[in-house]
């Protein structure tokens, strides 16, 4: 077996399943799944931490995260993955638990239920959303100019928007806490993806370190367990998190931390800021051959 291919695993990261934005379908997920299951080895992500610190990682080891805490995370992908005895990684924005969304749900759900035809006072110009494709088009640019937002601005941001549209945005598309001791009892591992979402580097410290301990204080509460792993949203080391973020998680006691930044991990890398990395083929076969050509790539991050 080539170097390249010993001693590093791939962390794949997903989100919502069957949800109605274009995104991955039940049948897609699950043909993926499959496929790992059948030519690579997929492992938990205690299993990784383990293995990388005994350097001894199986070659095409992979691991299976899911970000955010979205309801699909119980009934259509832990029941996908307990079929194939794969141990996934979820990763849970708390607030969405009390609220039953998240901040984007409610842009979502803002331009595509109001009856309102255009949206005047936000852009620099009247948006038309009179068709299906122009209210597809008002959420993608709401949403990229929001995410950058810090939470305070966002929240305002957000709530004009629901009132210029005069409009009901709630929702219930989110985890509950028996469901989240569900998929832990399932045998997959529950950890922090913050409180409210932020870019962290958005923030100011204080509000930054609130964010991770509270998410971890109600994670622990609910699975009566102690929480260890986190992911940083959107995940872009220098961009959304920094070394300063990092510092606050290794205080904490969380043992390791994932980004969205490429490449593999291996035992020479960063454990508070691992890669993650998922092929967007829809096709499985190019799915899987995107994915063994990342292993090739061998291009491994270091942080300092």
């Amino acid at each position: 077996m080539a170097n390249s291919e010993r001693n590093k695993a791939t962390v794949l990261n997903f989100h919502r399943v069957n949800h109605d934005d274009g995104g991955m379908d039940v049948a897609e997920f699950q043909r993926k799944m499959m496929f790992l299951k059948s030519h690579f080895n997929v492992i938990s992500l205690p299993e990784m931490m383990q293995l990388i610190a005994e350097k001894n990682v199986p070659p095409l080891s992979v691991v299976i995260t899911v970000d955010d805490g979205y309801e699909d995370s119980y009934s259509v992908i832990t029941p996908i993955l307990d079929e194939l005895n794969i141990k996934g990684a979820f990763f849970i924005t708390t607030i969405g638990i009390e609220q039953g969304l998240l901040w984007n749900d409610k842009i979502f759900n803002a331009v595509h239920r109001t009856s309102k035809t255009s949206i005047q006072g936000v852009f620099n110009r009247d948006q038309s959303i009179a068709t299906t494709a122009q209210r597809k088009l008002a959420y993608q640019e709401l949403h990229i100019a929001y995410k950058f937002m810090s939470l305070a601005e966002r929240e305002e941001s957000i709530a004009q928007l629901i009132s210029i549209l005069d409009v009901d945005v709630s929702d219930n598309v989110f985890l509950t806490k028996n469901k989240i001791v569900a998929i832990k009892n399932a045998g997959m591992t529950i950890g922090s993806h913050t409180h409210q979402h932020p870019i962290l580097s958005m923030e100011n410290d204080d509000v930054a370190l609130q964010e991770i301990i509270k998410s971890k204080k109600i994670l622990e509460s609910i699975t009566n367990s102690n929480i260890q792993y986190f992911a940083y949203p959107n995940g872009k080391f220098g961009r959304d998190f920094t070394n300063t973020h990092k510092k606050m998680l290794l205080t904490l006691g969380f043992h390791c931390a994932l980004a969205t930044d490429w490449g593999c991990f291996t035992p020479g890398s960063d454990v508070l800021a691992i890669p993650r990395y998922t092929p967007w083929d829809k096709n499985v076969a190019r799915f899987g051959i995107r994915l063994c050509h990342h292993f090739n790539k061998n291009k491994v991050k270091h942080y300092g």
